[in-house]
């Protein structure tokens, strides 16, 4: 019975052999392109906008990645990085149908293949300066009819970026035709100091983003017209244009030009120009944003305590972090997951944003893309403009109940907010197009009541790399803008692309934790605030009161006030310590059993089911030997 029972084993052990062999057979031809990905945002499979971007490629493409293998080898960080992009555009090569090609390129020194990557621009990084050891990581793509981009070098910065960077590579060279991109700002995005011409500075960075991707046109902040080979308009703080170019603009929408219009009711830009921060209300653009069907407040700003940023003050007892409420940290809860242009975006940055509310008797359809919590509430502009106590702000914030919409898209017929063309400016000649009453067709527009989210300090790191500017994206502010740009030109392929969320998790915990605690603290620290600001003033009167005011010597009145204010100062910061033992204790204490799970519970469970199984085959075993 027992010799039955061992040959009836090894038969079917070779069964298990020979099945494991023939289903990795079957897998590796018909399997091949079938990929798992385990992580929540999928961050190893390919968006849908990728996956149509290769689908619809009409010529073929090809790749070469070059990669120094034996210098690289031995940085351990750079070579997993170096497998991960090789894996990336691998997969790229698997749904192209064909179409594009992959070349792993190693340009050892003096070698053919490094000349070619010094010949495509590709950057390379010295590893060691006694040897001359010299490290290319980057991407050529090339078509048939000589065109190529180049990505330099693939910064590990970039990770989260790095799907889109390469698509953007392969819808470059497929569709070589850009978007013609008209910026006509009333800030100097560009450089050039208004103030000093003689003093430029460094462009924004979004300016640069926008030359790489767009046929960027800049367009003079006084133009009376938009040229006609304009496909979308960005116009950045509208308030500061004259009649005469807001009439070119009112008249590029209704001809069926796309516009992306970012508004500001406070420029922090300007802040360091001008006290208030912005010029007066403009009214002939209040009245071309009610022609649209929308009206922008010029005294409301919108603040969030569930979004605000933290932000470091100084003065008061201590400097202290605290939130401010007008600049806001906006997470994908606050993004319309039915437009395609805000549906995969990462964080946006925003700082002292309007609020915008559709007119009841508006022609057009109001379409909210970005929009607070309804934790939300209205702050003054006038609270803002001189500087404001982001303590102050907190204390007498009233939630309004409802989100408030910060972008939105506006689509339908409308008219001209111009009864008439108005005259030229002095000394400018030439001569207008016909007025036109009404839209030829729907228009087309997108309203951001924010345009201080486009500088450099919202949304990105700039460094300096070997003479180059490199940019480390904080937010995805710069995502926002390509995205609607692309969408209203007419390209949406790369917008699932663009924003694949951040591999970085807040613990949401901790962060309200952390939050109540602060609050109390400020709460107790406000108070003996103004405890000290009492016992000042009746001290100050107390020496007034006196016959010698000059004598610097304590009456007993004065010193009994004086000792009464340090007890009390020495009890309120004894609660102030209860408050932060208080929030180091809770947090310990959540670290403390995170901990235990992770290094006792998991063991334990995985011992448990090897001991399950173990008796589980114990108790077969002797079946088969009864």
């Amino acid at each position: 019975m027992k010799q039955l029972f061992r040959l009836e084993n090894r038969r079917g052990l070779i069964a298990v052999i020979l099945l494991f062999i023939l289903i990795n057979l079957l897998a590796a031809v018909s399997l091949r392109t079938a990929r798992l990905d385990l992580t929540e945002q999928k961050l190893h499979t390919l968006t849908e906008g990728t996956r149509n971007i290769l689908h619809n490629l009409d010529k073929p493409l090809t790749l070469q990645f070059y990669w120094s293998k034996q210098v690289g080898n031995d940085l351990p960080g750079l070579k997993i990085y170096a497998d991960r992009v090789l894996d990336l555009l691998n997969e790229y090569a698997l749904h192209a149908d064909g179409k594009l090609i992959l070349e792993t390129v190693d340009p050892e020194p003096f070698s053919d293949a490094e000349d070619d990557a010094v010949k495509y621009g590709l950057q390379g990084v010295p590893v060691d300066g006694r040897s001359g050891q010299t490290l290319y990581f980057g991407l050529v793509g090339k078509s048939d009819d000589g065109t190529s981009k180049t990505i330099p070098f693939f910064q590990p910065e970039r990770e989260s970026f790095l799907e889109y960077d390469v698509s953007e590579l392969v819808t470059t060279l497929a569709t070589p035709q850009k978007i013609v991109l008209g910026l006509l700002s009333a800030l100097d995005m560009d450089g050039r100091n208004g103030a000093n011409p003689f003093a430029p500075s460094e462009p924004w960075m979004i300016v640069d983003q926008l030359q790489q991707r767009f046929d960027l046109r800049p367009l003079d902040r006084e133009s009376v017209s938009i040229p006609d080979e304009v496909t979308v308009l960005m116009v950045v703080y509208p308030e500061g244009l004259d009649d005469s170019t807001l009439y070119a603009i009112d008249q590029f929408v209704l001809r069926g030009g796309r516009l992306l219009l970012f508004a500001d009711p406070l420029s922090e830009t300007l802040r360091g120009q001008a006290p208030q921060g912005a010029p007066e209300e403009n009214p002939t653009l209040v009245r071309l944003l009610k022609t649209w069907g929308v009206e922008l407040h010029p005294d409301a700003i919108a603040g969030d305590p569930q979004l605000a940023q933290r932000v470091q003050v100084s003065g008061g007892l201590r400097p202290q972090v605290m939130e401010y409420l007008p600049w806001m940290a906006l997470q994908q809860e606050q993004f319309n997951p039915d437009e395609v242009v805000t549906s995969q975006l990462g964080q946006i940055n925003l700082a002292c944003a309007g609020v915008l509310t559709p007119l009841d008797d508006a022609k057009t359809d109001f379409v909210p893309l970005i929009s607070t919590s309804e934790a939300a509430g209205i702050i003054s502009r006038p609270l803002l403009s001189y500087g404001a106590n982001p303590a102050q702000l907190l204390a007498d914030h009233h939630p309004g109940g409802k989100p408030l919409t910060l972008a939105a898209r506006l689509s339908g017929p409308t008219e001209s907010a111009f009864d008439a063309a108005p005259a030229l400016p002095e000394g400018v000649e030439g001569q207008r197009d016909a007025h036109l009453v009404k839209a030829q067709d729907d228009i087309q527009v997108v309203i951001v009541s924010d345009a201080d989210l486009l500088e450099d300090r919202f949304w990105v790191q700039v460094n300096n790399f070997f003479g180059q500017r490199l940019a480390v994206p904080t937010a995805a502010n710069a995502d926002f803008a390509i995205n609607v740009i692309e969408q209203l030109g007419g390209n949406s392929d790369l917008i699932s692309v663009r924003s694949r969320g951040s591999a970085a998790r807040p613990f949401e915990l901790v962060s309200e934790i952390r939050r109540r605690a602060e609050q109390q603290y400020r709460v107790k620290e406000q108070e003996l605030t103004r405890n000290l600001q009492q016992t000042e003033a009746k001290l100050n009167e107390l020496q007034r009161q006196r016959q010698d005011a000059a004598s610097a010597t304590l009456t007993p009145e004065q010193e009994k006030e004086v000792q009464k204010f340090v007890d009390e100062k020495v009890k309120t910061r004894k609660k102030l310590r209860e408050v932060q033992y208080g929030l180091r204790h809770e947090i310990d204490d959540l670290n403390a059993m995170l901990k235990l799970f992770n290094i006792a519970f998991m063991p334990m469970f995985i011992s448990l089911v090897a001991f399950v199984a173990w008796l589980i085959r114990r108790s077969r075993g002797r079946s088969f030997s009864l």
